[in-house]
């Protein structure tokens, strides 16, 4: 019988776990009739994408690398080279796990699994399937980081919107025809919105990710797409 082979890239930034993963394909292939081979296994998207003649049929991807990189960009940098992702992670960070699937992961496959679990996921992805995880979109549903985006006010997602791309509390007052005593309370109200949800936003840096995370933001947006959004919407095109 010829065996049809499933070609995995794997991102993991611990070698140990990249090794496990050669092993276990190495072990299941042995009695496998769809054997999972792992072409390339590296620490970050970067390296998975250099090789012009890699190819792979499923991508198992974690979400929290040492580059610092964003699991969101991260999927869908993977997904535009032509490849399905499975989210091969812990699944601590409710918010990150959304944003990767909000991103295209076609699934999660959490760490603490049986790896012929694992295994068994990457070959339904390889198939075209994707994954419902729906005790995990329950728990992501039902956790209380996610509160905090639904309670934001217009006001509030619009100054959040401006000043998480670097305008200052006085340039978001004058684009939002407000005072910047206002702008200050409304950046204060979204800070405890968030932190009483449990998520961070001690800073612009933390403000930008999560309005990325809530589709406040476009990842990359910066001041001047702010602005060319704006004159599109006073021009009646639509600004997102």
């Amino acid at each position: 019988m010829v065996r049809r082979a499933v070609r995995l890239g794997v991102v993991d930034d611990h070698q140990v776990l990249r090794m496990g993963f050669v092993a276990a394909a190495n072990h299941d292939a042995r009695t496998s009739v769809e054997p999972i081979v792992v072409v390339t296994a590296c620490g970050t998207v970067d390296e998975l994408l250099s090789g012009r003649e890699r190819m792979y049929d499923v991508v198992a991807l974690d979400m929290s690398l040492a580059d610092d990189s964003r699991p969101g960009e991260n999927v869908r940098r993977i997904i535009a080279a032509g490849y399905p992702v499975l989210v091969y992670s812990e699944a601590s960070n409710a918010a990150d796990l959304r944003e990767a699937l909000a991103a295209g992961a076609s699934g999660v496959s959490r760490k603490r699994e049986d790896y012929g679990q694992t295994l068994s996921l990457i070959r339904r992805v390889a198939d075209g399937e994707t994954i419902d995880n729906q005790e995990l979109a329950a728990a992501i549903d039902g956790d209380s980081a996610f509160v905090a985006a639904k309670d934001l006010s217009i006001r509030e997602s619009e100054a959040l919107r401006l000043y998480a791309v670097g305008f200052t509390r006085v340039q978001v007052a004058r684009r939002m025809n407000v005072t910047s005593n206002t702008v200050g309370t409304y950046i204060k109200r979204i800070r405890e919105k968030y932190e009483a949800a449990g998520r961070a936003a001690r800073n612009k840096t933390d403000l930008y990710r999560r309005a990325v995370e809530d589709g406040i933001l476009d990842e990359g947006a910066s001041e001047d797409d702010v602005l060319d959004e704006g004159t599109a919407a006073e021009a009646g095109g639509d600004p997102r």
